[in-house]
């Protein structure tokens, strides 16, 4: 009796915690469902803000608000930038062989300073686990799509250092590095090690070396193996800012920046309107025919279709500056630390231009970015899902990534430079997550908006022959991997809006060749039945 009273007792511990688990669960995905708002007005200081190289571009804004657009950009980050400089440049292209073929009028708002969301927060490099993202990939969609997709996010390493190349653009820092991922259990490696050899067997020309715990532990006694591959870092928001000082340059009748300037609302016109939509702002109304969403995890604040899609998560990152034995790499090398299923990131900027005195011992170096900490975050890190404030700063975040690179590089750290803070900055950022793990690229269908731009637009017919009909346009939802999402996800849709897809266009720095279809993964269109799917308690493994 006393055996099946305790089976009892257990039984309905087990239901109890269930219960809890299950309804802590559904508060996390009302909270991940609600609608983001704007951008608070005080976020907390980023390092990547300091010293633009573009001052007068930080506020810009005109004298009035435009009245009327054919495009307008929500959003002034590294997508927004690569919408616009692809619809301008592509509309430019055509019009050369085609007098009549317009330059469209682009407007871009922006809630806060221009590129002070995801894109001026972020962890500065161009990478992602391309093994883990195959892998995450291939469970829903099959092997050849998920190669698919990790091609796309490979890409774009060398079309951002051959434009910044190509352009120019020193101070964007943007470089190839040798990045290395560190695994700190036997079992996070041998899961990284067989991913790795699955991944080969789709992406053969993919390069990756792997280091068993003997090898490994030339950094440290903690790690039990590593793998490297080519990567790359950047200043993502000092290449954002030359893109726009370029695009001005050459489109200043044709583009316009209000930064300070949130969109409050989207709604269609009238049937008879000269343009299908007008976005309200607090300085007045923008007409136009095409709205364009760039704005990562804020984007259901204008799209309640996508709440329950697409959420945000509050990421935290830091400058420190390096131990004085720190190896001296010159900005080549970038570091992720995988420890019980959670990682954080690290790269280094290059070393500041000016040479160490003579007899002054150690060459000079740049500072170090570690961002991460996630799963250091109250509630096992689920306090950090649904939450929008970067102007929040968490203490156990900042612990976790203020101390994992001076243990983990121990004894060859050092003591901290001579008249130098180690930590020089913390920060946070708002990552955009989906439920599928992939962005949203393409036209946005009327369900999901709840707004249909009207047929009989004055407008309607000239957009028609142009085979760009008016409508909304999304490319969002980068799940803390934007450098490797973004520039190409804007650059189709700037393709797209310039009626361009089935050009046959050459390779240039910072776009690929051909058509569209060549090179654009449809699986990142927001089909109304690909949404059905993705809803945010996909991840319910990620946090219970």
């Amino acid at each position: 009796m006393g055996a099946v009273q305790s089976s009892t007792k257990t039984f309905w511990l087990a239901v109890k915690a269930f219960g809890e688990l299950n309804a802590e669960f559904r508060a996390l995905l009302r909270r991940a469902s609600q609608a983001p708002g704007l951008p608070v007005p005080n976020p907390s200081p980023s390092y990547w803000l300091e010293d633009p190289p573009f001052p007068d571009l930080v506020d810009t804004l005109s004298p009035a608000l435009p009245e009327a657009a054919d495009i307008v950009i929500i959003g002034s980050g590294i997508t927004g930038a690569a919408v616009a400089r692809t619809v301008l440049r592509e509309s430019a292209r055509r019009r050369g062989r085609a007098a009549a073929s317009p330059i469209p009028r682009v407007v871009v708002l922006e809630a806060r300073a221009l590129c002070s969301g995801a894109t001026g927060r972020n962890g500065g490099q161009i990478k992602s686990a391309p093994h883990e993202a195959f892998a995450a990939f291939r469970a829903t969609l099959g092997p050849a799509r998920a190669a698919a997709l990790t091609r796309f996010q490979l890409a774009h390493l060398p079309l951002l250092t051959d434009l910044c190349r190509a352009r120019g653009w020193a101070p964007a820092e943007c470089r190839e590095v040798e990045t290395v991922d560190l695994y700190l259990s036997d079992e996070d490696r041998d899961a990284a090690f067989a991913s790795v050899e699955e991944l080969r067997k789709w992406v053969p020309e993919i390069e990756i070396k792997t280091w068993d715990g003997a090898g490994a532990q030339e950094v440290n006694r903690h790690v039990k193996g590593a793998i490297s591959y080519v990567a790359g870092a950047l200043w993502a928001s000092r290449f954002v800012s030359c893109v726009w000082e370029e695009l001005l340059a050459r489109f200043e009748k044709h583009l316009s920046i209000e930064t300070h300037t949130p969109a409050l609302a989207v709604r269609t016109a009238g049937r008879d309107a000269a343009f299908a939509y007008e976005v309200v702002t607090g300085r007045g109304v923008v007409r136009c025919d095409h709205v364009v969403h760039a704005t990562n995890a804020f984007a259901p604040q204008l799209v309640a279709g996508l709440r329950g899609k697409l959420t945000g998560v509050l990421d935290t990152m830091s400058a420190q500056r390096p131990g004085a034995d720190f190896p001296a790499l010159g900005g080549a090398r970038s570091w992720t630390v995988v420890y019980d299923g959670a990682f954080d990131y690290v790269t280094q900027r290059p070393a500041p231009p000016a040479a160490a005195p003579a007899g002054a011992g150690s060459p000079p170096q740049g500072d170090i970015m570690i961002g991460g900490g996630f799963a250091r975050a109250r509630e096992e890190c689920a306090a950090m899902v649904g939450v929008w404030d970067d102007g929040r700063v968490d203490a156990p975040p900042v612990a976790q990534i203020s101390g994992i690179f001076p243990t983990l590089f121990a004894p060859r750290w050092g003591a901290p430079a001579p008249g130098s803070r180690r930590a020089r900055r913390a920060w946070t950022g708002v990552l955009g997550v989906t439920g599928d793990r992939r962005p949203f690229v393409g036209r946005l269908d009327a369900e999901l908006t709840g707004r249909s731009p009207p047929r009989g637009s004055n407008r309607d017919d000239a957009a028609a022959a142009t085979g760009v009909r008016p409508g909304e346009w999304i490319a969002a939802g980068y799940c803390g991997d934007g450098m490797v999402w973004a520039w190409l996800s804007g650059t189709a849709l700037g393709v797209m809006l310039a009626g361009a897809e089935d050009d046959d266009a050459p390779p240039e720095p910072g776009r690929p060749g051909g058509a569209l279809a060549d090179w654009f993964p449809r699986d990142l269109e927001p089909t109304p039945r690909r949404l059905r799917r993705a809803g945010l308690e996909a991840l319910a493994h990620r946090f219970f």
